[in-house]
């Protein structure tokens, strides 16, 4: 699951932001403030930069000098050039001013991780991605347990997007000769079943295809 580091001292902004990400599965811990804070072990930043106890500014100063990539979104009243300039002088990857969408934020985020993490990972869709090196499966920023054979599978058509994988080249590739076409079909449905029922298209006579 995604794990998001959520900075924000309005109460009810706060609690809006949380509650709307965490419906799309998304991992969120949410403070009003940085002190005594660890910003390791997260996949994108998102900080005020107008804090009552500190500044947005001076945290991501912090952050910098210790050396840590986690993507950054600003968030912020401020409106002006030369203040967005400033933060993307510090590093910051993203800046969104207020008053915000909750849907603005998730297409940001979105965003940030695609660009971040699309070289590790394989996009099916807009939702699904695949982690080849690690054998993960994301479906909006959610763990998908596979089996491995269901792994191999959606791993084996997903490196052919668009395109038709023969039915024995599936069999061969997972079971060698032990598979069958019953029990690929059986285990393209608890795919479809885990990931979406349209996933994975069954070209009749052919194969399978993921577009």
């Amino acid at each position: 699951m995604i794990k998001i580091l959520l900075i924000e001292d309005d109460k009810d902004l706060g609690k809006a932001i949380k509650t709307f990400l965490s419906k799309q599965k998304y991992d969120v811990d949410w403070f009003e403030d940085a002190k005594g804070l660890f910003f390791e072990g997260y996949d994108i930043l998102i900080i005020d930069w107008l804090l009552k106890q500190s500044s947005g500014v001076d945290i991501i100063k912090s952050i910098k000098r210790k050396n840590i990539s986690t993507p950054i979104i600003m968030i912020t009243v401020k409106s002006d050039l030369k203040d967005k300039l400033k933060v993307f002088e510090l590093g910051v990857d993203d800046y969104i001013t207020k008053p915000f969408s909750p849907e603005e934020l998730l297409a940001r985020i979105k965003a940030i991780l695609n660009r971040y993490y699309a070289k590790e990972w394989i996009k099916i869709d807009e939702n699904i991605l695949i982690d080849p090196e690690n054998r993960k499966v994301s479906k909006n920023g959610e763990n998908i347990e596979l089996t491995q054979k269901e792994f191999l599978l959606l791993e084996a058509m997903s490196k052919r997007k668009g395109k038709i994988v023969n039915y024995n080249f599936l069999i061969d590739y997972v079971w060698d000769e032990e598979g069958s076409y019953e029990t690929l079909k059986s285990h393209i449905y608890s795919i479809r079943k885990k990931l979406g029922k349209n996933l994975i298209k069954n070209i009749k006579g052919l194969g399978y295809k993921i577009d």
